[in-house]
């Protein structure tokens, strides 16, 4: 037997799991340092939940992170790469796929782990070529589950599968800790068997099993371990770097580190951790064999107990968590690994709190069933489907495959908001996260400070050189243009002043392209057809009168997405009267009585919280 090798994943997955993402550039650097010469075989520090935090928390450019550590280490850097949906949660055309690829080559990643939520092949084929392309090393992963759907034959035939697209390697990823011994040896060695690719193996450690398969996986023929540093490791995070060294010292796979230094690593990695104390949730150290029955990770069950308390939901936990498995099957038995997990929770809760099921189905969930996520591993329930999406037809293609190009639409509403020329790491990110990208380029994100960080508020940053006075506000034509999902959200109007009299009709300015050239518009309502606008008090649109008890109530808080309905239509029992955003997820809200629309107490952007009223019926 041949030496194992490790990478250490406390810069991305440890920090991920237990530090929300929030380990500073400055603490990182000098870590590098320290782990230069422990002879790791790759570090994990880019992917995953770290980059969409790098924008929204710490004010930090991922691809500058990245390029910085490039240039502290010669150590090879791996990336977690969501398939087709990158470090997103949603398929992106294959265009930005492309683009993604070149430029993570292009600022020092050397291995590309990539894997897809639902384990289709088919989402993880462009990514591959891309890695290739670029002369890169592509990882394929397999999302360890356990379902009626899941099975090691399966999974060995899913491992040929991406053997075939390119993968040179392959890792069985098991972020929720539920892969035994027995497993873990039957599918390293049943891997190398049929593919002849070396195996690595990343299992969680929260369900108290990782160690026995680290050992198992070792003695079958695993190529690598995933490993972090002991101020990270434990619980909803990975084995210990030092605890995986000691147990190993002495055996035919015994790694080749320098204890020594890794020691010093973990030292230095310590004295900073106290900076981190708020940030820090102290459940995620622990061990918790509940997720053996759940099946959720540790990530996902922060969402479950967000979802629980949004809709008020807290004394029917036990019932959500009966349900949960329930969804699961109806969906197929899709792994629950973000975002695919999130989807299944978040129904799950609608189911039991509505106490009608799928009365209210957000809008991911009802993409999930159309296909645009992909395929599920199982067969879904036929009646559900027909509950979710009535008479559309799911797609059978790979769900690419019906997007349209992203580069050149995400170039024309970046431009429209008043940012010239992005650079291409500034495209992508607008991309996957818009928000968060034109926070950060306008110097308005707001930096968590750690505990030597004075000072109540962050410090602004200087506006970046593409900000040429573009209002933020301003709203976006030619949606249609924009890729799905990728439609920045603007921040909500001011209240509306009282009009002085019938003269005083409203307007709004929008800023239209034609054929290339931007044109302002200003666009006066006439007719008393009034512009729905936010108020500090949600008030009639249409009518002064207060919201009857009948009418149409947010089942959460969230953000008004969009309003399908006005004054006056008709609406029978069932249908989409207004459209919530809640957790990057969007729900139908539906009317459960028919009638006449009387009134629209909300306008789109505008923050409600859960009891609401949004609409009334009559």
């Amino acid at each position: 037997m041949s030496p194992i090798g490790l990478i250490e994943c406390s810069l991305r997955h440890g920090q991920q799991t237990l530090l929300l993402s929030r380990l500073r550039i400055r603490h990182v650097l000098p870590l590098l340092e320290k782990l230069e010469g422990c002879g790791y075989a790759g570090l994990d520090v880019f992917g995953g939940a770290t980059y969409q935090a790098s924008l929204e928390h710490l004010g930090e450019d991922p691809w500058e992170r990245l390029r910085a550590i490039r240039a502290a280490t010669t150590i090879p850097l791996v990336g977690l790469i969501r398939g087709q949906a990158l470090v997103g949660y949603r398929p992106l055309p294959d265009d930005a796929v492309d683009l993604f690829v070149a430029l993570c080559a292009e600022s020092g990643l050397d291995v590309f782990r990539c894997f897809d939520p639902l384990n289709d092949p088919r989402s993880l084929a462009r990514v591959a070529e891309a890695v290739r392309t670029v002369g890169k090393h592509a990882e394929g992963a397999l999302v360890y589950t356990e379902s009626p759907a899941h099975s090691v034959e399966g999974f060995l035939a899913l491992g040929v599968e991406l053997a075939g697209l390119g993968y040179q390697s392959l890792c069985i990823f098991d972020p929720a800790g539920l892969l035994g011994a027995g497993t873990a040896r039957s599918l390293v060695g049943g891997l190398r068997e049929r593919t002849g690719l070396p195996v690595s193996v990343h299992c969680a450690t929260i369900t108290g099993q990782a160690q026995f398969a680290y050992l198992a996986a070792a003695e079958a023929g695993a190529q690598s371990l995933d490993v972090c540093l002991s101020p990270l490791a434990g619980g909803a995070s990975l084995p210990s770097t030092e605890g995986v060294c000691a147990a190993l010292r002495g055996t035919e796979v015994e790694p080749p580190m320098d204890e020594a230094r890794v020691l010093a690593a973990a030292d230095a990695l310590d004295e900073v951790m106290p900076l981190y104390r708020a940030l820090a949730d102290p459940s995620g150290w622990q061990y918790d064999s509940a997720t053996l029955r759940t099946q959720l990770p540790p990530s996902v069950l922060e969402h479950l107990r967000w979802e629980c308390e949004s809709q008020g939901a807290q004394d029917q936990l036990a019932a959500v968590q009966e349900e949960i498995p329930r969804v699961r099957k109806e969906m197929g038995n899709p792994p629950l690994v973000t975002p695919v997990a999130q989807l299944v929770v978040t129904q799950a809760v609608s189911n039991v709190v509505s106490g009608q099921r799928y009365l209210t189905v957000a809008q991911d969930v009802k993409d999930y069933f159309l296909g645009l996520f992909g395929a599920p591993p199982g067969p879904v329930d036929p009646e559900v489907q027909r509950l979710v999406i009535g008479v559309e037809e799911p797609i059978t293609v790979r769900s690419a495959d019906v997007l349209e190009p992203a580069l050149g639409s995400g170039r024309r509403a970046m431009a429209r908001l008043g940012l010239a020329k992005p650079s291409d790491s500034q495209l992508l990110s607008f991309l996957l996260f818009p928000e968060a990208t034109l926070a950060l380029l306008h110097g308005e994100a707001r930096v968590e400070r750690l505990e030597d960080e004075p000072g109540p508020e962050p410090a602004p940053q200087a506006p970046s050189p593409l900000v040429d006075g573009g209002d933020l506000s301003e709203p976006v034509g030619d949606a249609a243009a924009i890729p799905l999902g990728l439609l920045p959200a603007p921040p909500s109007a001011p209240a509306a002043e009282p009009a002085a009299g019938p003269a005083a009709a409203p307007a709004r300015e929008f800023t239209v392209e034609v054929d290339g050239e931007l044109f302002e518009v200003r666009v006066v309502a006439k007719d008393g057809a009034g512009f729905a606008v936010p108020s500090a008090a949600p008030a009639a649109i249409a009518s002064g009168a207060p919201a009857p008890a009948s009418g149409v109530k947010a089942p959460m808080q969230g953000l008004i997405a969009r309003i399908p309905v006005q004054v006056g239509d008709q609406v029978v029992v069932g249908q989409t009267v207004v459209v919530l955003e809640a957790m990057k997820m969007q729900n139908d809200i539906p009317t459960d009585v028919a009638g006449t629309v009387q009134a629209v107490l909300v306008a789109e952007r505008q923050v409600v919280s859960r009891g609401d009223v949004l609409v009334t019926v009559a």
